[in-house]
């Protein structure tokens, strides 16, 4: 199912113009939410970070109310997969399109072994979320992200791990990042600059709920090599163990398997309630 500005299309109507500054500039935001049994979990946290993009890209008069109708409406003819919602930018600063479709599932390694690489945003640190005005978007500007991965591939890692310049660990091109140590569970703090994840967000309430002890911490790159191990974090990866960075070997603590079983309980307690 295929909508664009809340009208049904077919699959070879679902187009986007090639003069669309959403194109060739990349000015858009996103979404991606992923369906568990026709339903979208924690759609109240993407819908207000889709908020806050739309604000800090300046897209005006957004009805959210009726994307969120259909989000939840295509969600519900499907099991699994995500759906996802692009607003991008038309052929003027006043122009825009809105494009809700539904993905498949797509498969991950039980794994991930990730390269250590300098972010090419020249984050220093220190960056309070609104105090600069871009800071935390879920823009469609992923090219150079796409190309750490590509690189991390290049060099025979699943994928890369961002550090700003003096060291400190920041999150991945598409997913955040999460450390265990000594029976804690530790995320870097968003003042750095990284965005602001939903799942990150998650891992934190349930944390705070009682499942496991969890803290926002920085952390240096040479400081995680002797942590007892790390995970990664998204909508579609909601712990999967990293079992080498750059050089170092991890072992998976149990707590990664706390930490997936909590996102499964929360997951069903959200949908019993809403649904």
């Amino acid at each position: 199912m295929y909508l664009i500005n809340g009208k049904e299309v077919k699959k070879d109507d679902f187009n986007i113009s090639v003069e669309d500054l959403v194109v060739w500039r990349g000015d858009g935001i996103f979404e991606a939410i992923r369906i568990h049994g026709g339903f979208l979990y924690a759609l109240d946290k993407h819908m207000e970070r889709f908020k806050n993009s739309a604000k800090k890209m300046y897209f005006e008069n957004i009805d959210f109310i009726q994307i969120e109708k259909d989000l939840i409406e295509v969600a519900s003819n499907f099991d699994t997969g995500y759906m996802r919602v692009i607003i991008g930018r038309g052929d003027s600063i006043d122009d825009f399109n809105i494009y809700i479709f539904h993905q498949e599932q797509v498969s991950f390694p039980e794994s991930y072994s990730l390269e250590s690489q300098k972010a090419h945003w020249m984050s220093g640190g220190d960056f309070h979320i609104n105090e600069i005005h871009n800071i935390a978007a879920k823009t469609t500007s992923y090219a150079m992200n796409m190309n750490q991965t590509r690189l991390a591939e290049k060099n025979g890692f699943t994928d890369a791990l961002l550090i700003n310049r003096e060291g400190v660990v920041l999150e991945g091109p598409s997913f955040s990042i999460g450390w265990i140590n000594n029976g804690e569970v530790f995320v870097p703090d968003l003042d750095l600059g990284i965005l602001d994840s939903v799942t990150r967000r998650c891992l934190i309430e349930i944390g705070e709920g009682g499942a496991f002890s969890i803290s926002e911490k920085r952390i240096s790159i040479d400081e995680l090599y002797k942590v007892d191990t790390v995970f990664i974090l998204s909508t579609a990866k909601h712990a999967i163990f990293v079992n080498k960075i750059d050089e170092v070997q991890y072992s998976k603590d149990p707590l990664v398997s706390v930490i997936k079983d909590s996102f499964k309980i929360e997951i069903e307690k959200e949908k019993t309630e809403k649904l």
